[in-house]
C-alpha cells in the first residue's frame, strides 16, 4: 500500500495544474523555502569565510602554544625552562616574550600602548613578516616595529631616520611613582616597521628587544610568556596537554584560546544568524501548511473515491504527507544547489568587493559539509512538522455535506 500512496503522491506533486491556486500557492511555498535555504547557506558561508580569514590573521602573531604563568604577571627561571622544553620531541622551537604598558610620545601626540619585547626566535615562531606593511622586520635594540594603529595614534612612518618617538617604561622595582625619573626609564625607539593584523592588536602593540626591555624595567631573569611553535606531523592539542602535565605553575594557551572572546563573539554572530533564518523558514512554512489544506480541501472528492476502494484514512493521510515532503524536499535540495552555486561564483570570481583599503579583495567565503547537512536537517525538519500538522486535519476538511471520513 505504501508504493501505492508514494505514487499517487507524485502524481499530486508533478501534475497540478498551473493556472489553479493551489498549484500557485504549492509554487510559492517552495520558493519560500529555496530563499529561506540560500541565505543560511550564504550568510553562514560568509562567516566561516570571516572567521578564517580573522583565523589566518592572527596566526601569524600568535603562536601555537603560549606559556603563561598560572599566577601573576612574570615568571622567572628562563634558561632551565629552554633546556626542558628543547628537549620535548613536540617543540621545533620557542621564544621568550616579556610584555609591559609604557607611555609613548611624539612631539604633541602620545598613547599608552603595550611594549612587547622578543628574542630572535620570535620570527620563526610567529610569522610578523607576513603582515608587515610598511618597512622590514628589526629586532635589533633601539628599533620598534609598531601595529599600525599605534603608529596612526603617534603620528610615525616606517624607516625614516627623524621618526623617533619617546618611551616611558615602569620599572619592575619601582616603590614612589612620586618620583617619575626613578619610577620610569626613559629612551628613543625609531620605527622600523608597521604590521596591520587586527584593531585590537593594531593598536595594542610596539615590539622591540627583550633585552632593552628587561634593561628599561631593571627585570634580570623574568618574561610574560613563552611562545612555542609546534613541529609539522605533531597535533598542537596533544602538545598543549603534555605540556601542561609537565609544567607546573603555568596555563597553555592553544590559538583559540589565546583569542577566545573574538571566536566566541564569532560563534555568537553565527548562531544568532541560524537562529534569524531559521524563525523565517517557520514562517516561510505556514504557506506550505496552507497549501497543503487547500490540496487537500481539492482532492476531496478523490479522498472518497480512495475510501471507496479500500484504502484506510492512514493511507490517504500518507499520501498528502509524502507529497508536502516532496514539496519541502524539492526546496531545500535545490536552496542547497543555488546556495553553494552562489559560494562558489563568489570564492572564484570574487563577485562582492570589499573595495580599497581592506587586505583582500573579495569577501571570504568557506562551505563545510557538516554545515550545509545542519542547514538541510533544520529545513527539513521545520518544513516536515508544518506538513504534518496540516495534514493532520484532513477529516475535518474534507467535511461535506455531513460525509464523514
Amino acid at each position: 500500500m505504501r508504493v501505492v500512496t508514494w505514487f499517487i503522491a507524485f502524481r499530486y506533486f508533478g501534475s497540478r495544474s498551473a493556472k489553479s491556486a493551489v498549484s500557485i500557492l504549492g509554487f510559492i511555498s517552495i520558493l519560500g523555502i529555496v530563499a529561506c535555504t540560500v541565505a543560511l547557506v550564504v550568510v553562514l558561508s560568509a562567516f566561516n569565510g570571516l572567521e578564517n580569514f580573522s583565523r589566518e590573521l592572527y596566526n601569524t602573531f600568535d603562536p601555537d602554544l603560549k606559556i603563561l604563568p598560572a599566577k601573576g604577571k612574570y615568571a622567572s627561571g628562563s634558561d632551565s625552562l629552554y633546556h626542558l622544553l628543547k628537549q620535548l620531541p613536540s617543540v621545533q622551537n620557542l621564544s621568550f616574550v616579556l610584555e609591559e604598558k609604557a607611555y609613548l610620545r611624539k612631539g604633541v601626540r602620545e598613547f599608552v600602548a603595550v611594549l612587547k619585547g622578543v628574542d630572535s626566535s620570535f620570527q620563526s615562531v610567529a610569522q610578523l613578516g607576513k603582515s608587515v606593511l610598511y618597512g622590514t622586520i628589526n629586532y635589533n635594540p633601539g628599533q620598534a616595529i609598531l601595529g599600525i594603529g599605534v603608529a596612526y595614534h603617534l603620528g610615525v612612518s616606517a624607516g625614516l631616520d627623524n621618526e623617533l618617538f619617546q618611551v616611558y617604561v615602569p620599572r619592575a622595582d619601582a616603590r614612589n611613582l612620586n618620583r617619575p625619573d626613578k619610577a620610569f626609564s626613559q629612551a628613543m625607539l625609531m620605527t622600523s616597521g608597521i604590521f596591520s593584523i587586527q584593531p585590537e592588536v593594531d593598536e595594542k602593540y610596539c615590539i622591540i628587544n627583550i633585552e632593552q626591555l628587561k634593561e628599561w624595567m631593571n627585570l634580570i631573569d623574568g618574561f610574560s610568556a613563552i611562545e612555542v611553535k609546534v613541529k609539522n606531523g605533531h597535533s598542537v592539542k596533544d602538545a598543549q596537554f603534555y605540556l601542561q602535565k609537565t609544567l607546573k605553575g603555568f596555563r597553555i594557551l592553544n590559538r583559540e584560546e589565546q583569542q577566545e572572546a573574538f571566536f566566541k563573539i564569532m560563534q555568537a554572530e553565527k548562531l544568532v544568524v541560524y537562529l534569524i533564518f531559521s524563525f523565517i523558514a517557520l514562517l516561510a512554512s505556514f504557506g506550505l501548511m496552507g497549501s497543503m489544506r487547500m490540496l487537500i480541501y481539492e482532492k476531496r472528492s478523490n479522498i472518497f473515491l480512495f475510501r471507496a476502494l479500500g484504502l484506510t484514512l492512514s493511507d490517504i493521510s500518507s499520501i498528502f504527507r509524502f507529497t508536502g515532503m516532496l514539496i519541502v524536499s524539492t526546496g531545500v535540495a535545490a536552496g542547497l544547489l543555488i546556495g553553494i552555486g552562489i559560494v562558489w561564483l563568489q570564492d572564484i570570481f570574487g563577485l562582492v568587493k570589499l573595495g580599497e583599503g581592506y587586505l583582500v579583495e573579495a569577501y571570504p567565503v568557506e562551505l563545510r559539509p557538516m554545515q550545509l547537512l545542519f542547514i538541510a536537517i533544520t529545513v527539513l525538519a521545520i518544513g516536515y512538522g508544518t506538513n504534518f500538522a496540516a495534514v493532520l486535519g484532513l477529516p475535518k476538511i474534507v467535511k461535506v455535506s455531513g460525509r464523514l471520513l
